[in-house]
């Protein structure tokens, strides 16, 4: 139970109400206090893992006694100590040995078909909770590139650039009520990127780190996946069609292609740059589709399936280790290109995902076309991008193939989850 929920419980049944009530008011908190922190009255005083009135596997035995002494004096920290070690920080999840995770993944053993359940409760906006300051609160504003959207009333467009345009967003949001934000009318390159992602008015975004593209976020011109249309689904809050509420938990295969692996083993050359100690592809290198095939047939993969996540492993992560390097992290990026999203898009995984932050190559000289992978890859094929996800340790056993498992971000009209994936391996 949280404190505001002991304040908000105390305060609905009016114990505080009024002056003539006080007395009588401070009797319970007083009293739920000591309940809380002492035991209830008359009850013996045991602390836990003593020998004196411990409980039975039945249930028999056990009381509603609570030793505060027993956090203080340390015997509950001598305790956790004998157990799990004196320098444990995870507590019980100690239990989940590869055993046990073994003998879990054994209850679908035999099973022809296994069924995935979300068992998460939708973010949206307004979610009930209770007040303190700073406030909990979940609040969401769709942030539009490229297009002006059908429910114009509902978005805001600054008259300047920057931290201005941003705080005029802000009041205008805080005046008129929710509002959503449009960057840029016009789409940019002359492929027509559109692209929406989710802000908080404080701050923040799904679209960072680790993460999972939903189907909404990247469109040509006024077109999204399966032709739906941006400036009809475009919300002041979030996307009405397409959003993260759409993609349910799942589990599948996972394919790493250790492309920087590959290349290391290969003796690497100029294709392989050293920053910080750590090898990492080098800056807009593009991997070709024949780097891709190279690579499996290094690592003895057979090929990609649909419904695959597909890993491409780089190293550009590291960048972002080390305040010294952000610069260089967000200037470039290697990956893919048109070509090899249309090759592997043909494959039809249900994730395509790289250690970098964009997926595909960055600050190369393509022509004039801004983020085509993307619009390959989402709007045509409705193949989700992963950026951000990590493979090393994965790399360093040689588990090219894996067990690969998502919770998705669950949020109302959001544009991306940043959860991070599973890998399960065996052994």
């Amino acid at each position: 139970m949280r404190f505001e929920h002991l304040q908000y419980q105390i305060s609905r049944r009016r114990l505080l109400g009024t002056a003539a009530k006080a007395g009588a008011a401070g009797a319970v908190l007083s009293a739920t206090g000591a309940g809380l922190l002492s035991g209830v009255a008359g009850a013996e005083d045991r602390k836990p893992g003593s020998t004196s009135g411990s409980g039975g596997v039945d249930g028999s035995g056990y009381d509603d006694s609570f030793s505060v002494e027993g956090a203080l004096d340390g015997t509950w920290a001598a305790e956790t100590a004998e157990r799990y070690g004196a320098e444990d920080q995870v507590g019980t999840l100690n239990e989940i040995t590869a055993e046990k995770t073994a003998g879990a993944l054994g209850l679908l053993a035999g099973a022809g078909e296994v069924s995935t359940y979300g068992m998460g409760q939708l973010l949206r906006n307004g979610f009930p909770a209770f007040v303190n300051y700073p406030p909990r609160i979940y609040e969401q504003r769709l942030f539009v590139y490229g297009l002006q959207p059908d429910a114009a009333d509902e978005f805001f467009t600054a008259d300047t650039d920057g931290d201005a345009g941003v705080d005029q967003w802000r009041q205008a949001d805080r005046e008129r009520g929710p509002l959503g934000y449009i960057a840029a009318p016009e789409p940019l390159g002359t492929n027509q990127v559109t692209y929406f992602e989710e802000r908080f008015p404080h701050g923040g975004t799904y679209q960072i780190a680790t993460q999972l593209d939903g189907l909404n976020h990247i469109g040509v011109g006024d077109v999204y996946y399966n032709g739906f249309r941006a400036g009809s689904f475009a919300r002041a809050t979030g996307t009405s069609e397409l959003g993260m509420e759409h993609v349910s938990p799942f589990v599948t295969r996972g394919v790493l292609l250790d492309v920087l692996g590959w290349k290391q083993s290969e003796g690497g050359g100029a294709d392989i740059q050293t920053v910080n100690g750590h090898d990492m592809l080098g800056d807009t290198y593009r991997i070709t589709v024949e780097d891709l095939q190279a690579t499996m047939e290094w690592e003895g993969v057979d090929g990609i399936e649909a419904g695959d996540a597909v890993v491409i492993r780089t190293g550009w992560w590291w960048l972002a280790e080390d305040p010294a390097t952000y610069e260089h992290y967000l200037a470039t990026e290697p990956g893919i290109y048109i070509r090899e999203a249309k090759w592997l898009g043909d494959h039809h995984p249900a994730v395509l995902a790289s250690d970098t932050y964009g997926l595909e190559v960055l600050g190369a000289d393509f022509i004039d076309l801004a983020f085509p992978v993307h619009q390959e890859l989402l709007t045509h094929k409705g193949v989700h991008i992963g950026e951000g996800v990590l493979s090393d340790p994965l790399a360093e056993r040689g588990a090219y193939t894996f067990v690969y498992s998502y919770s998705p971000q669950y949020a109302l009209g959001s544009t991306a989850g940043n959860a991070p994936p599973v890998a399960l391996v065996a052994g």
